[in-house]
């Protein structure tokens, strides 16, 4: 068979339809409108969204009239078939319908295709025969159980006749555009090769990003040398964020937004909690390898934490800022996370340079904490007067919530044991107690998974502060409960008890990655992230050895999940969502902005990195 392959570039597509037995003929489009179509068996079209020469239309028209196969990718007019402009399918998910006979999928399935660009068809067709279709914020991780009615949703791809078949959106760079899952993605190219071509692929590209999920850790040569190298892929892709060398701090990351030539949209903000956390990255590694150059990295980005991004003077003295762009907005538990390396600092390295600067952020947030111990969601400084500033601390309730507070309680209780500050020990032990009179039911924010993740540093640090067995007691009890969520994968499933989380089973805003309580997916921006340093530090406070085995199991899960790419720019990192069965990164996307493969250099990233070196440089290991 003989096959025209009508594209600008060299695709994925093409390279999986040159494993199948055909002869396959690239051309670009410029030199497409005088060609002689008659010696082909077949074309594809990868139209990107353009309408053809109509030279070149009526040529394909006659040949595809002789009964040969057609196959078009984003086109905008063919046949009774015209689209409207390409719309962005963030929002959306392609759902295989009952009318698909594809083997190894099955109605409802899922395929996500990151941000693509959709020709919406203006109309149906007589004869159209509708295989995948677009609908917006479903709320399912893998399939949808019950599909419905195959009119409601948007046509994404179809059959006309038995000879033309129509996607409208762009898959040609499938596998660099990451589309996922994997699996299911291999199964429909398959299928369309071979509807092309009349033959099976032999084979696929590789995976632009692939982890080691199933990588045996058990020996601890193995485990040492493998977190080594994890920690140095880590670190050397951290260093890529920097601005400046960490003097004008670190963006934030990279988007969930992947488009279709396989570009990630970069997170160019500058975030004061990723500065810090990824400051104490630095820290770590320098101290561990005798690095200065890492050692000088942390100390740009300490710098620039606690001047710039520091308000000097006034009622709000001390509070540390939002991001570059929220000037004017403070967020306790992301202030304290931008504090906390700083502190470690302090307790672990003997360097308590920053404590002045830590403790002037600290009395901010403590001055203006309810009677419980808890403050509200954030402060707006625009929106406050230093009368409703005093207000705050006459309040009798803040917010209760592991998520807006939790970190900010081990913040004040490290703070604690470096300067013997009792108002921080009290108000930290208040704050806990209040939301661990709660727990479960805490205002949850992500999901109830998230709150028992953000518990185990605090709670560690409470008991490590008071020495009391009703606040070990408490510790153990959230830790009990967090092993029952643990996949043998060796992450924790997200988990919502009554659906009660503001973001569970959200789809136009800010949204949990759970979809269904059970699904085996990990959240590495609000959870399983927050454990490392957690249970290395409940370890070193407790020296029970549950800890240390706990730490080791989420330290092999973080080894396993890295990313490793050829693409420097993907090598060595952590995005959001990991299905622990499929071993790839993938959840439901619909996030605003923080959806399934966004990448966070401070609380996903620095946290992880922290808390794989954290053993070490307490002498733990």
């Amino acid at each position: 068979m003989n096959c025209l392959l009508l594209s600008d570039i060299c695709s994925d597509l093409g390279a999986v339809l040159e494993t199948c037995g055909a002869q396959i003929t690239r051309k670009p489009f410029e030199e497409a409108a005088e060609l002689d179509l008659s010696g082909y068996d077949a074309f594809v079209v990868c139209a990107c969204g353009r309408v053809l020469d109509a030279r070149l239309r009526a040529a394909l028209e006659r040949e595809v009239g002789k009964g040969k196969r057609l196959f078009t990718e984003a086109l905008n007019s063919w046949g009774g078939v015209y689209s409207a402009e390409p719309a962005d399918t963030t929002r959306s998910r392609l759902i295989v319908t009952p009318a698909a006979e594809i083997p190894g999928l099955t109605a409802g399935d899922l395929l996500d295709d990151a941000c693509n660009g959709y020709l919406r068809p203006w109309y149906a067709v007589p004869g159209m025969k509708t295989l995948l279709c677009y609908r917006e914020h479903i709320q399912a991780h893998r399939r949808l159980a019950d599909f419905g009615d195959e009119t409601d949703g948007d046509p994404a791809l179809w059959t006309v006749g038995g000879n033309v078949m129509m996607c409208a959106f762009q898959l040609h760079d499938f596998n660099r555009a990451r589309f996922a899952p994997r699996g299911a993605w291999k199964r429909l190219i398959a299928y369309i090769a071979e509807w092309i071509t009349g033959g099976s692929p032999a084979g696929f590209p590789a995976p632009t990003v692939s982890c080691d999920a199933k990588a045996a850790l058990s020996d601890d040569a193995v485990f040492a040398q493998r977190k080594k190298d994890t920690v140095d892929r880590g670190i050397r892709r951290l260093r890529g964020f920097l601005v400046d060398e960490g003097r004008g701090g670190i963006r934030e990351g990279l988007r969930h937004n992947i488009y279709p030539d396989g570009t990630q949209a970069t997170a160019d903000a500058v975030r004061t909690d990723c500065c810090g956390e990824a400051a104490g990255a630095f820290r770590f590694y320098g101290a561990l390898t005798s690095s200065e150059a890492h050692l000088q990295i942390a100390e740009n980005l300490f710098r620039f934490v606690f001047g710039p991004m520091q308000v000097e003077g006034g009622a709000f003295d001390g509070m540390l800022r939002w991001t570059d762009t929220g000037w004017e907005i403070c967020y306790q538990d992301d202030a304290a996370r931008a504090m906390l390396p700083a502190l470690y600092q302090c307790l672990f390295l003997g360097d308590q340079r920053r404590f002045p600067e830590i403790c002037r952020a600290l009395d901010f947030l403590a001055k203006t904490t309810a009677k419980d111990g808890c403050r509200v969601q954030r402060t707006d400084r625009p929106a406050l007067t230093e009368e409703t500033l005093g207000q705050l601390a006459e309040a009798a309730h803040g917010l209760p919530s592991a998520h807006y507070n939790a970190y900010y309680h081990a913040a004040l209780l490290l703070a604690y044991r470096v300067g013997g500050d009792r108002q921080y020990l009290n108000v930290a032990e208040r704050g806990l107690e209040t939301i661990m009179a709660l727990y479960p039911d805490t205002r949850r924010e992500q999901s109830e998974t998230e709150e028992m993740c953000r518990l185990i540093l605090p709670l560690a640090a409470l008991y490590g502060a008071t020495n009391k067995e009703k606040h070990l007691a408490m510790l153990h009890r959230v830790t009990n409960d967090l092993e029952k969520l643990k996949h043998p994968c060796g992450g924790y499933r997200e988990w919502d008890t009554g659906y009660k989380a503001n973001c569970s089973r959200e789809s136009r805003g800010e949204c949990s990655l759970l979809t269904e309580n059970g699904d085996p997916v990990a959240d590495l921006l609000y959870s399983c992230n927050w454990l490392p340093v957690g249970f290395a530090y409940a370890y070193h406070v407790t020296k029970d050895e549950r800890f240390r085995a706990l730490w080791r199991g989420i330290a092999e899960f973080f080894i396993r999940t890295q990313t490793r790419s050829e693409d420097p720019a993907l090598d060595g990192l952590w995005c959001r969502a990991f299905d622990m069965e499929l071993g790839e990164i993938y959840g439901c996307p619909h996030d605003v902005g923080w959806a399934a493969n966004c990448s966070e250099t401070g609380w996903t990233n620095a946290e992880i990195l922290m808390g794989l070196m954290l053993p070490d440089l307490l002498g733990d290991s």
